[in-house]
């Protein structure tokens, strides 16, 4: 008798725990479920509407001729979002209302084909911006192909492999390489510099399980992440977009400004990587190893260009 009570319980027991997780599966079927309407307006951020950002022109740059140019020079830095002045580029990492990162906007700009982005912002193979990508390239470049084994569901035999494609997201990217042009206007009487093109890259994990069937070695793997550029896009082409797209000012949230105001004003924090020279524009790091020498190196290239602005002047 006992026995037969034993075997009862444990039946019940076995029901009621398959039907909580039949119900937990249909709630969140439910939940996740195409319960939701389409946006009926823009994201509400405040109180009032904000009118004047998206109404934004970038400012003109100022009329330079090659005559006027005595001293010029390029140079190719690197934003580092992992600094802390750096942050306001890189957040937030997702989407909160119509304030988005600088990588999110590059991406609605670029892989929106909708009516409402006529225009989608160009990426470009190289620092030259000159060949561009088509949006099946762009959306390639946005992550990585895997190649995983398929095994069989009885016996876990390997009987064949397949091909995937891993995508990144904006949070993913950690660096932008900015190309600048450094010169001396005789005209203005002004050292000026401009910024010509700009990549993102991607720092991302590879998985272990696969071998990347397009690791292009752009750079050193730090950490067991890799880097992966983007692409390049020619800053004038961008300075639309980035004059529309607004920063989170931690100070003032009425007085935000927009990412055309960060590049043009240089609010970032940045290092010298390479410049011009005989040399095929070598970076540092191909002549120098250790990393505080690197440093060094980029500290005296910045002492340089300076030192061409206070040649200019006379005492």
């Amino acid at each position: 008798m006992k026995s037969l009570g034993l075997t009862l319980m444990i039946v019940l027991f076995t029901t009621l725990s398959f039907g909580q997780v039949f119900n937990s599966s249909k709630a969140d079927t439910a939940k996740k479920g195409p319960t939701m309407m389409e946006p009926i307006r823009k994201p509400i951020d405040g109180v009032y509407d904000k009118v004047h950002i998206p109404k934004y022109t970038p400012m003109a740059f100022a009329h330079l001729r090659e005559a006027d140019v005595l001293w010029s020079q390029l140079v190719w830095s690197v934003i580092d979002l992992r600094e802390k002045m750096n942050h306001p580029l890189y957040f937030p990492t997702e989407n909160k209302g119509n304030w988005k990162s600088l990588m999110q906007a590059i991406l609605d700009a670029t892989t929106d084909t909708t009516e409402s982005n006529p225009s989608p912002l160009r990426v470009y193979s190289d620092e030259y911006v000159n060949i561009p990508f088509t949006i099946e390239g762009i959306k390639e470049n946005i992550g990585t192909s895997a190649t995983v084994d398929i095994l069989d569901s009885i016996y876990g035999d390997v009987i064949g492999q397949q091909t995937i494609f891993i995508q990144w997201g904006a949070k993913e990217v950690f660096q932008y390489i900015i190309k600048d042009q450094y010169f001396i206007d005789k005209q203005r009487s002004v050292k000026d510099e401009r910024i010509i093109s700009v990549c993102p890259m991607f720092w991302y994990i590879p998985l272990t399980t696969y071998q990347s069937s397009d690791d292009d070695g752009d750079m050193p793997s730090t950490g067991g992440r890799k880097w992966r550029r983007f692409g390049w896009m020619y800053f004038p082409e961008m300075r639309p977009m980035l004059a529309t797209t607004e920063v989170f000012n931690p100070q003032n949230n009425a007085q935000r400004r927009t990412y055309d105001d960060v590049f043009m004003q240089r609010h970032y924090s940045s290092f010298i990587k390479a410049e011009e020279g005989v040399h095929d524009n070598r970076e540092i790091n191909e002549y120098i190893v250790n990393g505080m020498d690197q440093r060094l190196e980029a500290e005296k290239i910045k002492e340089k260009i300076r030192f061409r602005e206070h040649e200019m002047w006379e005492y």
